[in-house]
């Protein structure tokens, strides 16, 4: 699997919460941490940095502390931060005694070394890396392991250290193979060789790893090639698929394969085939010279001919089509359309342009857009894009929530009157005063059994009117005895009624004042924050409004150093894409004069040839 594809792979591993979680026994515990991974599950490692920076600052991510600082000091690595990468797992040393965290730390520490060319560091920190990774980690640490002996030159360790791997990943044929062509290149070719057609043989179904191994074969037949060992690099080139991206390249190194044995005639089939192909790659503009050289080969001077001529014009035409495209891209019209069709949704670790959009540039560029340094500058300019939209889109916020904030002031200037009229009035001393007299009565009803205090306004009133009539001094006149008989009998009545309510009459009042106190607390309460309100709600506000004009500033100061810095990004990009059209430009040319002289040749030839019958001719003439 590609670089980009395993990377990804070894991240979600690694840093999923419920992995990592998981192999401790436990799941997602803090609700802003799983918030982040979801974000990042979701490809979207901006917004997963930010909102983690945003969690860690605010102190929400306490029980996942250790994976979420891992996960931090990732997304810093991924985006080149390597600094502040380090620094986070160099923390992470110092403060765990996790054998699992301190492995991990030391692989990044090494990762990021390696990053910035501190081949022999990285070895030093990968050598103090233990048994607990990650079997994705595991595999991209011994990828790393192996990269960096190479770059320091220890190829034999790099080597001895591959056969001790036993994995299945895809990484491994990677490995094998920038082993293979270094070999080769060092002259050590029994041994390159032997890597590479490891590599050349693989069984796979994936693309990816399809396409390495045409790879692989296509280095091993050019070794052989080198080696003027034609048989060998034909059988190794014709294991390549045909509809591969190493076709070209393939059929070129037959052809050359075949010159090898002196077999001419056979070297046509592959390069005629070629020849018909796009003409812009590198392999089909050389199968235009190698063709006629065939046919000079087996004496067909006048195809030989034709075919110069004819990849003449088809220099010259690409060479127009290459100067307009060099004009185009000094203007930077070509670097915005590359991203024309860019799908946003795609993480940065997951994205590379896989496909050029329809322009007349597009068929100049497949070659470098296949450069990893070009990926990762076009990469670097994509993010750059995107944290200006970030900024653009915060801009447009800070308006809205400045508005926010306006509304809020208007609304609570309007709703203060009210709050004055409904609170302003109330003594929460003399209500807390006249419940407690409510309180001191309702005990001593309750000490002394006064069933009349428990009596309600009705019932009040009827028995003081009954208790008056006994201290009328015409009540003890003998005409009102039979006055007095019903006012017993009415005053004995009204006792009876309350009495025999006395209970519920009293534990209604006590729920009476249970609910009295609830309502003067919350009265005390919402008198308190109305008095909050009145005092702190303007400072809050102004606050807030402070906050929103100082932020105002610094996202223009980053809008404009982000300006800055995508021009810079956009003028090398548009320099790289330049220089490969002079690239281009100047290996057309140079097959352009190697058509011409190869012409001229053949007209001196046919010329001499020609000359030379005529003077025999008429040496014959009698």
């Amino acid at each position: 699997m590609a670089n980009g594809a395993w990377l990804a792979v070894a991240w979600l591993l690694t840093f999923a919460g419920p992995a990592t979680a998981g192999e401790r026994g436990g799941a997602i515990r803090d609700l802003h941490y799983g918030e982040v991974l979801f974000h990042f599950y979701q490809q979207d490692e901006f917004t997963a940095l930010t909102h983690l920076l945003a969690a860690r600052q605010a102190g929400r991510v306490t029980r996942h502390a250790v994976d979420a600082e891992l996960l931090l000091g990732g997304l810093y690595l991924s985006y080149g931060q390597t600094d502040q990468a380090t620094a986070i797992f160099d923390r992470l040393l110092a403060e765990s005694a996790d054998p699992a965290v301190h492995d991990r730390a030391w692989h990044f520490i090494g990762k990021a070394r390696y990053q910035r060319g501190l081949f022999a560091e990285a070895d030093a920190a990968f050598e103090r890396v233990g048994t607990q990774l990650t079997a994705a980690l595991r595999d991209e640490h011994e990828m790393l392991r192996a990269q960096s002996l190479m770059a320091q030159g220890r190829f034999d360790d790099a080597a001895a250290r591959l056969e001790t791997v036993r994995s299945d990943g895809g990484w491994l044929a990677y490995v094998r193979f920038n082993l293979g062509v270094a070999l080769v290149r060092l002259a050590r070719d029994a041994e390159g060789t032997a890597q590479l057609d490891r590599v050349g043989r693989l069984r796979s179904d994936d693309a990816e790893l399809l396409a390495l191994r045409d790879k692989a074969n296509l280095a091993l037949g050019f070794a052989y090639l080198h080696a003027q060992d034609g048989e060998r690099a034909r059988e190794v080139l014709e294991r390549i698929r045909l509809n591969g991206p190493h076709a070209n390249k393939a059929l070129l190194g037959v052809g050359w394969a075949d010159v090898l044995q002196a077999d001419y005639r056979q070297a046509l089939t592959p390069w005629l085939a070629l020849s018909n192909r796009d003409p812009l790659d590198s392999a089909v503009q050389e199968s235009l010279l190698a063709i006629p050289y065939a046919f000079g080969r087996i004496g067909a001077d006048g195809s030989a001919a034709e075919h110069y001529v004819g990849a003449m014009v088809s220099f010259d035409r690409e060479l127009a089509g290459l100067d307009a495209a060099v004009v185009r891209a000094r203007t930077g019209r070509i670097v915005p359309a590359l991203l024309a069709d860019d799908d946003r949704t795609i993480g940065r670790w997951h994205w590379q342009l896989d496909h050029l959009p329809e322009s007349d540039d597009a068929r100049y560029l497949y070659r470098l857009v296949a450069d990893h340094t070009f990926q990762d500058g076009l990469r670097s300019y994509r993010d750059l894009v995107a944290l200006r939209e970030h900024l653009t889109d915060w801009r447009d916020k800070l308006a809205v929530f400045e508005n926010m904030v306006d509304t809020r002031s208007l609304a609570h200037a309007e709703r203060l009157p009210r709050i004055e009229r409904r609170f302003g009035g109330i003594d929460p001393a003399e209500l807390r005063s006249r419940r407690d007299d409510f309180a001191l009565t309702l005990d001593m009803i309750e000490a002394e059994r006064n069933v009349v205090g428990l009596a309600d306004k009705t019932e009040a009133e009827q028995w003081s009117r009954l208790a008056a009539l006994e201290s009328s001094p015409a009540w003890q006149a003998p005409q009102a005895a039979a006055a007095r008989d019903r006012q017993r009998v009415l005053k004995g009545v009204l006792w009876w009624r309350l009495d025999a309510d006395y209970r519920y009459r009293l534990w209604q009042a006590r729920r009476n004042l249970a609910e009295l106190d609830r309502g003067l607390a919350a009265t005390a309460e919402l008198s308190a924050s109305a008095r909050l309100a009145r005092a702190d709600r303007p400072v809050e506000l102004e606050t807030e409004q402070m906050r929103i004009a100082a932020l105002q500033p610094r996202i223009e100061a980053m809008q404009a150093r982000i300006d800055a810095v995508l021009q810079r990004q956009e003028t090398h990009l548009q320099a790289m894409i330049a220089d490969e059209l002079e690239a281009q430009k100047r290996r057309l040319a140079s097959y352009r004069i190697q058509a011409r002289f190869a012409l001229a040749t053949i007209y001196d030839r046919t010329a001499v040839a020609a000359a030379g019958a005529a003077a025999d001719g008429e040496g014959a003439t009698p």
